[in-house]
């Protein structure tokens, strides 16, 4: 990505709420990345479903695109945090739900986080975090894609806004391409009208400040942490561990010192 197209993605981010980016997987990409969905479905009741990147190798491959992450990084700051990795799987005659704007569970939208003094308003001066859909299939306005409501990441409310459901629209995308949005944006999945399956993968994203929705550090597999290489910095591995103290803990490799292990 040329830094004129990270800045017109950006600013059609912050005035829109939403930024699609061009195809960054190949067809043989989705095509495995759509077979692992299809393996992991019956184990979805089991959380099959759920952090994918300790399940294939395939899904380790999407949080190292560079087009993506220089988005994220813009958007968030350098040491932006994943905070999950989830499937998505629409079968025929599935979607059409309500809409609804994300961080209510561990970001800044969460009920038992806002403040009396916020007086019911969110935070959208800034964009506190990201949430971004893989299109796994291409995303049409018959198979389930993705609908959203322009601007609506500027709504400062927590209820939704009143003209939400005629001013949604369906978002249309190649497969392989990839959906950014503001953790404000108002959306959900229009109906899958068509007869096939309608695949994708989700990855919120958080500033580093902020909780997660998984501890990463302690989730993420230590083989798939080893194979992220630098990127590591994205499942927290910089952060101070809990069971140690300061003195303890080598920052810049994200572990405790080796003799402060021992005697931790």
């Amino acid at each position: 990505m040329t830094s004129e197209d990270l800045h017109s993605h950006a600013q059609q981010l912050r005035r829109q709420g939403y930024a699609l980016l061009p195809p960054q997987l190949t067809v043989a990409q989705c095509d495995e990345a759509q077979a692992q969905l299809d393996r992991l479905d019956g184990e979805r009741q089991r959380g099959g479903f759920e952090l994918l990147f300790n399940k294939a190798s395939i899904f380790e491959q999407l949080y190292r695109v560079p087009a993506v992450l220089a988005m994220v990084r813009y958007m968030l700051g350098a040491d932006a945090l994943l905070c999950a990795m989830h499937g998505s799987l629409l079968r025929p005659g599935e979607g059409k739900g309500g809409l609804h704007a994300d961080g209510a569970l561990t970001g800044h939208n969460r009920a038992a986080s806002m403040a009396p003094a916020d007086a019911g308003r969110r935070i959208t001066s800034h964009v506190m975090a990201l949430n971004s859909i893989w299109c796994i299939s291409e995303f049409t306005a018959t198979n389930g894609a993705t609908r959203l409501v322009p601007g609506s990441h500027l709504h400062e409310g927590l209820d939704i806004p009143a003209d939400a459901l005629q001013q949604a629209i369906i978002v249309e995308a190649p497969r392989g391409s990839v959906l950014l949005f503001d953790v404000n944006t108002w959306h959900g999945p229009s109906a899958n009208g068509s007869d096939a399956n309608r695949y994708a993968v989700l990855n919120p994203w958080r500033r580093h400040w902020q909780r997660c929705e998984y501890e990463m550090a302690r989730v993420v597999d230590p083989a798939v942490l080893q194979r992220s290489g630098a990127e590591h910095i994205i499942f927290g591995q910089d952060a101070q561990a809990p069971y140690v103290e300061r003195w303890q803990w080598d920052a810049a490799v994200g572990a405790p010192k080796p003799t402060s292990a021992q005697q931790a």
